[in-house]
């Protein structure tokens, strides 16, 4: 089990002071940005995941039901990771098919969805859409903790746009 964006994880919580962290930014934009952390999941409550929600992010919701992750203190902004409590709420929302567990949300209210491929695999899709079929839904070559290992590294910034 690959579990490196749990460690990039650990890491980035202990360069923080308070929650915050001081982000550099593109074009030499610098912010002191916030995180804040939720206890880990009861095996209850992880008991209420559909059967098909992919190990990392099992894993991950035992270390934090939920997180916030580069939230500036005026305009918000950052990426809200979901408890299992709002994961149940927005499957029914954003009409999940079988197998597509919404993750949590980005800046600007991007969905994040997570695809289960098979029990080893799995894949982040992201967008602003109505509709699996959109074209601005995009699936990324990324697995849930792969995609948060890179999200830490690029400092919050939403690295998959880079080179469009």
């Amino acid at each position: 089990m690959h579990h490196a964006g749990l460690e990039t994880l650990r890491q980035l919580q202990s360069r923080l002071t308070n929650g915050q962290l001081e982000v550099q930014g593109a074009e030499g934009y610098i912010e002191v940005e916030s995180f804040t952390f939720n206890p880990g999941a009861t095996p209850e409550e992880l008991a209420r995941l559909p059967k098909e929600t992919p190990k990392e992010i099992v894993h991950f919701l035992k270390v934090h039901n939920g997180a916030r992750l580069y939230f500036t203190p005026d305009d918000g902004g950052g990426f809200e990771l979901f408890t299992i409590g709002d994961i149940l709420t927005y499957i029914p929302i954003w009409e999940c098919p079988p197998g597509f567990i919404p993750i949590g949300a980005g800046p600007d209210g991007e969905w994040l969805v997570c695809e289960s491929i098979s029990e080893d695999d799995n894949r982040i899709w992201t967008g602003e859409f109505l509709t699996y079929e959109d074209p601005d839904f995009e699936r990324l070559p990324f697995s849930f903790l792969r995609w948060l290992d890179y999200l830490i590294v690029a400092q919050g910034t939403m690295y998959w746009d880079w080179f469009r």
